[in-house]
Order: C-alpha cells, then sequence, then structure tokens
C-alpha cells in the first residue's frame, strides 16, 4: 500500500530529496538496487558525443517519462541557454513549478548513474530566492539528438 506523505525540506534540497526517495524505492527492485550499488563504486564520467556513448544515451532516453523527454528536448533544442525552472514548468505544462521540474528530473538522474554518467542536464541556483537555473552543454546536446 502506498501513502502521500507532505514533508517540508528546504528549496535547495528538493532535488536531493527526490532522489532519495527513488533510491528508497528501488529497494524492492534487485536489478535497479544493483545497477545503483555498481554505479557507486566507480565515479561517473562526463557524456562525450562519441560512437561509444551513443547506445549508453539510447538506453537512457528509452526509459525517460514523457514529460522528461519534453524537458530534456527544450534544453538540447537550447544547448547552453540557461532556463529557469519556473519557465520550463510553464512551458512544458509541469504542475507544481519548479518542484515540479526537480521531480522529473529524479528518474533520469537514477537511470544516468545506472550506465555510470553524471546527469545530462546542469544547473545552478538563480538569484536569491529563485529557483534553479537549467541547461544542456552543446556536446551532450549533440549527443542525445542523435538518439532522440
Amino acid at each position: 500500500m502506498l501513502v502521500d506523505l507532505t514533508v517540508k525540506v528546504p528549496e535547495e534540497l528538493v532535488g536531493e530529496v527526490y532522489g532519495a526517495l527513488a533510491r528508497l524505492l528501488a529497494r524492492d527492485q534487485p536489478q535497479v538496487a544493483l545497477e545503483l550499488a555498481e554505479s557507486a563504486d566507480s565515479s561517473p564520467e562526463e557524456w562525450s558525443n562519441t560512437d561509444d556513448d551513443v547506445p549508453l544515451a539510447h538506453d537512457v532516453w528509452e526509459k525517460l517519462s514523457p514529460n522528461a523527454k519534453a524537458l530534456f528536448s527544450r534544453l538540447m533544442d537550447n544547448p547552453g541557454q540557461t532556463i529557469s525552472g519556473e519557465v520550463l514548468a510553464a512551458e512544458l505544462g509541469i504542475p507544481n513549478g519548479k518542484y515540479g521540474i526537480a521531480g522529473v528530473l529524479a528518474w533520469p538522474g537514477r537511470h544516468c548513474a545506472a550506465v555510470n554518467r553524471i546527469p545530462l542536464w546542469s544547473w545552478e541556483y538563480g538569484p536569491v530566492g529563485g529557483s534553479a537555473d537549467y541547461w544542456m552543454k552543446k556536446e551532450v546536446a549533440d549527443l542525445f539528438r542523435r538518439v532522440r
């Protein structure tokens, strides 16, 4: 049985909380837990737009939700351009604004870790009180456009 929880956390930790929750929910899925354990044994690598990374990128892309595909398509079509979580949520119709964006990013982070790669997006906090700004590096955008 699943229950709803409401928890207040500092804004800067929202993404980490979603990631921790995803790992916790994976404990009953041995294959996912094994992939997470294996990826924790070594430092994740950067993505590169090489033929070696195409199959890994394809595996990650195929596991993404429709909202995640829309989010990453928006970022990869504008590599290097920073976009706030609020703007992304509004443009893509993702509920709960910047918090919805953080939620959309939880599983893609796990999928990247499972293939021993860093997240395919970059981010930093905007001005004080603002949300995170997101972007995708050109090389990563080029790679993921190849598999989209």
